[in-house]
Parts: C-alpha cells; sequence; structure tokens
C-alpha cells in the first residue's frame, strides 16, 4: 500500500479489485440544485406578482384570437386561440452568406374553453402544424365556432368547426369542402374578414376570391356578389360614425354621418367623410358632430354598432402618451373611458423606444366586439379584457 501523503490532498487510499470506480460530478450536481432554486424562485415569485388565478387558467402560448360565446347555464364562455409552439430564430452562417429564419418546434396551436364567471378552463384541444403558423384566426357564427389558419411553407390551409355544446370538433377541412363543388380541387390560401365574418379562398384550380359566408354557410363567387346578394335596401336612411380631421395633424372630432345607406356605406365617400370640407352636398349625406367640445388624439373607430361605438385615441400628442378607450352611446355622447391602467401596458406610446407603437402599426393587433353587455377588447401576442358595456368596468383581464 502506498503511503498517505498528507500533503497531497488528491491521493487516495487503493480501490479493492471488484468495486468499480465513483464517477465525480460535481458540477452538474451544483447545476441542478440552481435549477432547482431558481423554479422555485420563479413559482414563488409568479404567484405573488401575477394577477390572482393566473397560473391555474392552464393556458399557454401566444395569444392569436379570443370569441365570446354564450354559455348553457345562461354566461359566457370564452374560446381562445393561441400559438402553443416554440418559436426560435435559426441563423446560419456560410461563406459569403447569412440567413435568418423563424422556426418552429411542436408546432401546435391551443384551443381553450375558459369561464370567467368561475375562472377555470373547462377543455382544450390541440391542433397540430408542420411549420410555424403565421395567420390563423377565430369567429363565432351560425352557431358554431370557426378556426381557419392560412397555408405557410408546409402548412395547408385549414379550417375546423367547433360545437359549443357539448364542446368539441364537429368538422375538418375535408368535411367542410366537400360539401362545395367551387372548392374540390383544393385550397391554397385563406383569409378571413369580419363584419360579417366571412373566409376569403383560393383554390388548385385557379378560382381567386371566393366568399364562404360563415353566418349561412353559403359560397359567393366574389365578393361583388356576395355584397350584391346580401344587399339591403341602399335607400334605407342609416347613421353610423366617423372621425374627422379638424386640419392635417392628430386632432380628430367624431361624427354621426347621416344618409342611405348605399351613399354612406360607398367606399368612394369614405375619404370625404374624414374631411368635412370635400364633403359634396349632392351626396344626399349629412354629418353633424356627436361628443361635443371633444376632440380624440390619434383617434380610431374600433368598434360600432347601433347602440354606439368604441375609439381608441392617446391622452396627448408627441413621442409619448397613454392610450384610452372610449364609449360613445347612440346619440354621440360619452359613456365612460378607460384609462392606462385599465389597457394593456404595451399599448403606451412611446415612439422614441419603439416606433411600432404608433397607432399606424398597432392598429392590425387590436380588436374589439361585443356579445350582449359584455366588451371584448383584445391585442393580438397579450391577451383579452372584458368591460361592461354600460358602465365601462373593467370584468377580467386574462394575458397568456
Amino acid at each position: 500500500m502506498a503511503p498517505f501523503n498528507r500533503w497531497n490532498s488528491r491521493q487516495v487510499m487503493p480501490r479493492p479489485e471488484g468495486i468499480p470506480a465513483r464517477r465525480r460530478r460535481p458540477l452538474a450536481a451544483a447545476l441542478l440544485v440552481v435549477i432547482l432554486i431558481f423554479g422555485a424562485v420563479v413559482i414563488l415569485v409568479g404567484r405573488h406578482c401575477l394577477p390572482p388565478g393566473l397560473l391555474s387558467r392552464g393556458m399557454s402560448g401566444h395569444f392569436l384570437n379570443a370569441v365570446a360565446v354564450p354559455g348553457p347555464d345562461g354566461g359566457v364562455r370564452l374560446w381562445i386561440l393561441s400559438d402553443g409552439s416554440f418559436n426560435y430564430i435559426l441563423r446560419k452562417e456560410t461563406p459569403g452568406s447569412i440567413s435568418v429564419a423563424r422556426k418552429c418546434r411542436f408546432c401546435k396551436t391551443w384551443t381553450y374553453i375558459y369561464s370567467p364567471e368561475t375562472k377555470s378552463l373547462l377543455a382544450k384541444f390541440k391542433t397540430e402544424y408542420k411549420t410555424i403558423i403565421l395567420q390563423s384566426w377565430m369567429a363565432y357564427a351560425n352557431g358554431k365556432i370557426w378556426v381557419a389558419t392560412n397555408a405557410y411553407n408546409e402548412n395547408e390551409p385549414r379550417i375546423y368547426a367547433y360545437s359549443p355544446e357539448p364542446p368539441g370538433r364537429i368538422e375538418e377541412t375535408p368535411a367542410i369542402i366537400s360539401r362545395y363543388p367551387e372548392l374540390a380541387s383544393g385550397l391554397i390560401k385563406l383569409r378571413l374578414v369580419k363584419d360579417p365574418d366571412r373566409l376569403i379562398l383560393d383554390t388548385k384550380d385557379g378560382r381567386v376570391g371566393l366568399v364562404l359566408a360563415l353566418g349561412d354557410e353559403k359560397i359567393y363567387a366574389s365578393e361583388a356578389d356576395y355584397q350584391k346578394a346580401t344587399a339591403r335596401d341602399d335607400e334605407e336612411q342609416v347613421t353610423l360614425f366617423a372621425l374627422a380631421q379638424e386640419d392635417s395633424g392628430p386632432r380628430k372630432v367624431l361624427l354621426r354621418v347621416t344618409g342611405p345607406r348605399g351613399r354612406v356605406k360607398e367606399s368612394r365617400l369614405q375619404l370625404p367623410i374624414f374631411n368635412l370640407k370635400t364633403l359634396p352636398p349632392s351626396e344626399r349625406v349629412t354629418a353633424e358632430p356627436a361628443a361635443p367640445g371633444r376632440v380624440y388624439i390619434e383617434g380610431v373607430i374600433i368598434y360600432q354598432d347601433a347602440d354606439g361605438c368604441l375609439v381608441l385615441h392617446q391622452d396627448a400628442a408627441g413621442q409619448e402618451a397613454n392610450r384610452l378607450l372610449t364609449c360613445i352611446d347612440a346619440r354621440g355622447n360619452e359613456k365612460w373611458t378607460a384609462g392606462p391602467a385599465e389597457l394593456f401596458k404595451e399599448m403606451i406610446v412611446d415612439l422614441d423606444k419603439n416606433p411600432l407603437t404608433n397607432i399606424f402599426f398597432m392598429r392590425a393587433d387590436l380588436d374589439a366586439s361585443r356579445s350582449g353587455n359584455l366588451v371584448l377588447f383584445q391585442m393580438r401576442g397579450i391577451g383579452v379584457i372584458g368591460f361592461d358595456l354600460a358602465t365601462g368596468q373593467k370584468l377580467w383581464e386574462i394575458r397568456l
């Protein structure tokens, strides 16, 4: 036996024959301890800092869309669509070139059914894809929940229909297109258009711009044919809200525009309505100020119906500002305004730090809808907020 040298701490006694050497992995053990501690800290901090119930909702992913659907108990159920893929950026460098591409692992969307009253997740459905999901929409029409995803790379266009009660997927793309001879060759492209909800479809046999109206599930050869078939009396007097610029700056005033339906909704009149000085008197259209004395900086109307409208605007012009959401009743009077504390913090205007906070860029990610006395205000990639239509009270906020 070799003598023990007390000055050499690495010297060990010889190992008896037949006993394997024990591998020491101090680095791996320490790393595991750090990971466990970090995970515990994240959970503890999350439970104290995140909104109540967020961790228990069981929903995840990149928020895409939400619709409110009447529940069997008279309440409201939220159907929420999210991109649950693991997305990442792949960068490749070769001599003389650099390529950057967005990729995903476990590519999928989640369709959740959530009860805001009980704060409980009722069901969820997974849809797997081959590659990244660029465009996907959800709509509630004709008693069904529709989910449509556009084609990209290896992903083919898809349409799904769900039943609200009992909750479940009732139709997929092959069954849906089989009902229409015009779609027999298959789909190559689709998109969803709202108010009313309809799918614009291109097919493999060269048909472009077919319209599938989700309200009655009829198909039309073009948008023009759809508008002609569904048009109401063009001479019927209607009143719509519009925003007009005072001059050429960000200040806008709200107008109640009245006239024959065919004139008020005609696209060539939109620009004159926005600038009253150019509105031809021969068009039989009148416009009167609503919300007297009010000016909406960088205002946009994000929703309107017969009972009023919702205006998104800023509390100041310039590089930094807060965004506000104001509800206007049918007579043109302000009912309530939700301030920055009630809205998503990502909506704050800070053009120096992020030019994309300009409403020109942000508008495509914002949407509002109504179900009875519930107003849904949502921001793509962030989540959805529920407001009481009558009072403006913030009922809940769901962030993914």
